[in-house]
């Protein structure tokens, strides 16, 4: 009796148990308080049907399990009662406004027709929202009905659009696609009616063809979009052969403006020349080319230079794009370099391979085991047959086992080396440049067109900056050549930068041809082609000549007052002595830095300690390494309008340059670096030309120093700056800082 209790209680507690999950699967019985029908309930009888609506759809497994339950039943009879009776009155608005849209209708009353179905769409969507919607059992009375009777309205309005597209004006103005009742995928609409839209682009006006580009171009279908590009070309320059370019550039700007691309602009012909002068190319004083980037889809050509003008592709061009370089230099600027430490390898040195020892001493441990293994003794089959056979064969498997080890312990003797090579790394230094690259350039250029004989001559300017990370010295067997590479690059890249030709595209060259047509001038024949790009080549030539002699370094001695200070977190800005020792500038040239770079005119360079700040003023004190040539300052109270002042400065990286104005006016105006201050700063204003890297730089009243150069008028959005409106530190306020600062200069006046 006593064993059997243990097994009654386990069948009892079984029976709970299995009753109890009966009980959580639902059936018959009652629902737990927490269970998704009893929060669907609470939420029903709170009046919140969607909310009840969503834990069904949350929930969709448990209910699919629970509907056969009485309570789980009766809620859902109830949640369906509830969307009966929330959303009948909109499922019924929705039927009745679907029956009222009347269609067809006259085109004048679309829009009406066309607000209505917005409404029904509107109507329909909030109901497809709804997600509970998705199961038949609760979709109230009429629901499939309406959404059948507003998607027959809409398939009604779509059938009609064929007919009614092949009527509507398509060159008036109007879109037909923002016009039409109903929403429709253009793009596949128009490659459907291509006949339609086809037919009536063939009969257009001018006019008309760009109304319809504009509202339809970019949804035509690509295969006929090239043919149709040449077509509204072809209205807008009906003879590009004789066309004046300007009206053959527009129209093309023209086509692109309504989304068609050419592929080819017909009847024009280009031909590239370069006129570079020889003699600059033989004595390499051109350090890099020009290329022209071919942006516009003209039949295009480059003649050979040295066939020129009798080549065939100049013969045959109708318009001609002539080059010449008159200067292009790539110069270097090391902002600093250091040395760093590394290892290559500098020979290899014969050693014992321990690798080779351990495979010898393998082998003899495989040979004595297999040895051992063969020697083993076994019971002689007259003593027990049985047990001899079974040692035997023991003994055969440790024979088969140590061949086995004794054969992988040979290979691996056979192909271990008794010797290695060994590197022997050697330290040596790299060298890291920290260099600025410069590239500028001044490019003559020439648009013929031999058509019409008229030439446009313009001039633009080359002003590239790279900055690279030079590795000097670096061996090919260094271990971390690859890390060095990866931060930095060699010599050969610089110079592969600094002799990579500078691009222009076509598209520019030609716009100010077409911008700047009274430029434009008529010529005789090719010769006098000749002659004008011959004339700017000899213009170049005294240019460099005049720069490969030199200039008088000594005949304008104020240059020896100025220097270059070259700040690494903000670029470069120009500077001053003050006193033998101590260098004036803008604070936004220095900023925070603690030291500078400074470079003097006659090349050397060094370091200066900034020493004093103002940022209201905009001014800085630098102490120099080395001394150099004072200024003297104006002392007079006024100074005279009208007089001629100079500048001198670096502006865009050109270094120690000097331009000249006039004294406009003197001013009090809030600082640069505080625009919103109540505070003024007096300032002088000039037309003397400035850009950055002027900043800083001293303005001349003939000897005597009047101001520091600071800031100009910019144009609105550009970053470009505005003629004439430049501004520079009236002496007064360098005399205060100074004064604060305990510096005594000198002064004097004319």
């Amino acid at each position: 009796m006593c064993r059997k209790l243990p097994v009654l209680i386990l069948l009892i507690l079984s029976c709970l148990l299995l009753s109890s999950c009966n009980v959580k699967q639902g059936g018959s019985a009652s629902v737990s308080n927490d269970s998704p029908a009893a929060m669907t309930a609470a939420l029903l009888d709170q009046g919140q049907i969607d909310k009840a609506a969503g834990v069904v759809v949350a929930n969709e497994a448990y209910f699919s399990g629970a509907m056969g339950g009485a309570e789980v039943t009766s809620t859902m009879d109830r949640l369906a009662k509830g969307l009966e009776f929330k959303y009948s009155p909109l499922i019924a608005e929705l039927a009745d406004e679907a029956e009222a849209v009347r269609w067809p209708v006259d085109r004048n009353r679309w829009a009406e027709v066309r607000e209505a179905m917005d409404a029904l769409v509107e109507k329909e969507n909030r109901l497809k929202q709804v997600e509970i919607f998705k199961y038949p059992q609760f979709r109230p009375t009429g629901y499939d009905q309406a959404l059948k009777a507003v998607a027959a309205r809409d398939e009604a309005i779509r059938a009609d659009a064929a007919g009614n597209f092949a009527t509507f004006p398509l060159g008036g103005g109007q879109n037909f696609f923002d016009a039409y009742p109903v929403k429709l995928d253009e793009t596949e609409f128009l490659s459907a009616n291509q006949a339609v839209w086809s037919k009536a682009v063939g009969s257009m006006s001018r006019e008309q063809s760009t109304a319809f580009l504009a509202d339809y171009g970019k949804f035509l279908p690509e295969s006929s979009r090239e043919r149709l590009a040449q077509e509204y070309f072809k209205s807008l320059c009906p003879n590009p052969a004789k066309a004046d370019l300007k009206d053959i550039l527009a129209a093309y700007e023209q086509c692109r403006d309504a989304g068609l691309e050419l592929r080819t602009i017909p009847g024009i012909k280009i031909a590239f020349l370069q006129v570079t002068s020889p003699d600059l190319i033989r004595d390499k004083a051109i350090d890099f080319g020009l290329d022209i980037k071919l942006d516009m889809p003209f039949e295009a050509s480059r003649a050979s230079m040295r066939k020129a003008f009798q080549s065939e592709a100049v013969q045959e061009a109708d318009i001609l794009v002539l080059v010449g370089i008159a200067t292009a230099k790539a110069r270097r600027v090391v902002a600093r370099e250091e040395t760093v430490q590394s290892t290559y390898v500098a020979s290899f040195v014969r050693e014992d391979n321990p690798e080779y020892e351990i495979a010898k001493a393998e082998m003899e441990a495989a040979t004595r085991e297999h040895e051992t293994a063969a020697n083993k003794d076994t019971t002689h089959w007259l003593v027990d047959p049985i047990i001899h056979y079974i040692e035997e064969g023991e003994k055969d498997d440790l024979m088969a086992e140590t061949d086995k080890r004794l054969s992988q312990a040979r290979e691996k003797l056979r192909s271990t080396p008794k010797f290695i090579q060994v590197a022997d790394y050697q330290p040596y230094p790299v060298t890291k440049a920290y260099m600025d690259i410069y590239k500028l350039g001044t490019v003559n250029y020439y648009v013929v067109d031999k058509r019409r004989k008229r030439i446009f001559r313009d001039t633009f300017d080359i002003s590239e900056k790279s900055f690279f990370t030079v590795c000097y010295a670096l061996q090919d067997s260094d271990p971390a050549r690859t890390k060095f590479l990866q931060e930095s690059v060699l010599e050969d890249d610089v110079v592969r930068y600094e002799l990579e030709p500078a691009v222009v595209n076509l598209s520019d060259l030609l716009d100010q041809y077409a911008t700047r047509s009274s430029e434009v001038k008529k010529y005789k024949n090719m010769g006098d082609v000749q002659r004008i790009f011959t004339a700017d080549r000899s213009t170049a030539q005294l240019k460099r000549k005049s720069e490969t002699y030199g200039f008088d370094k000594y005949s304008d001695k104020r240059f020896d007052s100025v220097v270059l200070v070259r700040n690494t977190g903000s670029g470069i800005g120009t500077g001053f002595y003050v006193t033998d020792d101590m260098v004036i500038t803008n604070y936004h040239v220095v900023e925070e830095a603690n030291y500078v770079q400074l470079k003097l005119f006659d090349e050397r360079e060094t370091m200066g300690r900034v020493i004093a700040r103002d940022a209201r003023l905009d001014l800085a004190l630098i102490q120099a390494d080395i001394r150099g040539k004072a200024v003297c300052f104006y002392d007079k109270r006024e100074l005279p309008l009208g007089e001629t002042l100079e500048i001198i400065g670096h502006p865009q990286g050109l270094e120690f340059s000097i331009t000249r104005g006039v004294i406009s006016s003197i001013r009090e105006t809030p600082p640069i670096n505080y625009m919103s201050s109540n505070s003024k700063v007096l300032y002088i204003q000039t037309d003397a030309a400035t850009n950055g890297g002027n900043s800083g730089g001293p303005v001349f009243y003939g000897k005597y120093v009047v101001g520091v150069h600071d800031w100009g008028v910019k144009k609105a959005g550009s970053g470009v700056a505005t003629e004439g409106l430049n501004f520079s530190i009236h002496y007064k306020e360098v005399f205060d800082f100074l004064d604060h600062n305990g510096i005594s200069v000198c002064k004097g006046s004319k």
